[in-house]
């Protein structure tokens, strides 16, 4: 299902032989948004919402965003500094006394520099698979096991999960609710977002409407299955009570008014999105292009760009904001593809956009 602001436009019809290559190609199968200054200029649904029901994607489709939730995670701990409830040099033993690490602050978190080695493995090594792990046993774990930190804060930027999940523990720490309904109460419905919500759909299911499953190709079975039922991949059902790094799903349009909201003091203050917008210093002095929640790039033909990716068993998904030219791509998808190759999608998507060469991947 395609909507076009434009038929005649060039830019649209590169971006349906785009999608439609892709799709016949590489079994491509998600939804994409292109908005123009908060106007929706291209959208595309292709694939299925399930296998095993053969319903078709539609613009409605919920997915979930893997760790493109970061940004959420992060604007909720710019709320609750904005209410004075936390600070943003706070260390993490304020809010758990006996975490094992000393002088990890909520900002090494929010900006991947906080050194702590990531939860999966740790879980993987000691866990017991039969049970659904908790972010509460996230911390018990790293409690019982103190596995050594990679770096000392803000020596250096690494990616963490384990970071990400920390903060949605912070915030219900600091907020004295839990993570979902604070993330509810204080983004989702302020900004209409009615089809958005933290959800772990093994460790409590329910019954969601157009919940795009995401599936992962088997070798064994030559055939596309659900994660839960390949031995590869059975971290998906036992980490599935973690939330904060990743675990909330949403909809083509849903994600629209998190951008817009994005523009505006809605949530924060101007100033506090700026800061999120910014990199940080290390302790060498280079910076680290992470913000509070966001990768952060520039160049001359795009501008600032504001932008995470997201990745997780059946699904990949993308967020990129142009902030400059107020351009933006929400891009969704439930079919396993290798993430260097999403990532070749997105710039291919993002050359049509800005009227670059651009290649088929």
């Amino acid at each position: 299902m395609t909507q076009r602001v434009n038929v005649n436009d060039a830019r649209c019809r590169e971006l349906d032989e785009l999608f439609s290559t892709i799709a016949e190609q590489n079994n491509w199968s998600g939804n994409i948004l292109i908005l123009e200054e908060g106007n929706p200029y291209y959208q595309n649904s292709i694939g299925m919402v399930s296998l095993e029901t053969a319903e078709r994607l539609s613009p409605h489709s919920v997915f979930e965003l893997a760790s493109v939730s970061k940004a959420f995670t992060a604007m909720g701990i710019m709320i609750l500094q904005e209410q004075g409830k936390l600070d943003y040099t706070d260390k993490v033993d304020k809010f758990f006394p006996d975490f094992p690490y000393d002088d990890i602050t909520v900002e090494n978190l929010l900006v991947h520099t906080s050194g702590l080695p990531d939860y999966m493995d740790l879980f993987s090594q000691y866990w017991d698979k039969t049970r659904i792990a908790t972010n509460q046993d996230i911390l018990e774990q790293l409690i019982k096991h103190r596995p050594n930190v990679l770096f000392q804060p803000n020596e250096k930027y690494e990616y963490s999960n384990t970071a990400y999940a920390l903060l949605a523990s912070i915030v219900e720490h600091a907020a004295d609710i839990r993570f979902a309904d604070f993330l509810q109460q204080q983004i989702f419905q302020p900004l209409g977002m009615h089809h958005t919500k933290v959800y772990n759909r093994r460790y409590s299911p329910e019954l969601i409407q157009h919940y795009a499953y995401g599936y992962v190709y088997s070798a064994q079975s030559e055939a596309f299955v659900l994660p839960d039922e390949s031995s590869e991949y059975d971290f998906v059902v036992y980490l599935d009570g973690i939330q904060g790094d990743g675990a909330i799903s949403s909809t083509l349009d849903d994600m629209r008014k998190w951008d817009r909201a994005l523009y505006t003091e809605k949530l924060v203050k101007k100033a506090t999105l700026e800061r999120a917008f910014s990199p940080v210093q290390l302790t060498d002095n280079s910076l680290s292009n992470y913000g509070y929640g966001w990768r952060l790039c520039e160049d001359q033909v795009t501008g600032k760009v504001v932008h995470h990716g997201g990745s997780w068993p059946g699904y990949r998904s993308w967020l990129r904001r142009y902030i400059e030219t107020d351009k933006t791509i929400i891009y969704l998808t439930n079919v396993d593809q290798e993430h260097e190759w999403t990532e070749k999608v997105v710039k291919a998507v993002e050359n049509i956009l800005f009227e670059q060469p651009y290649v088929i991947p």
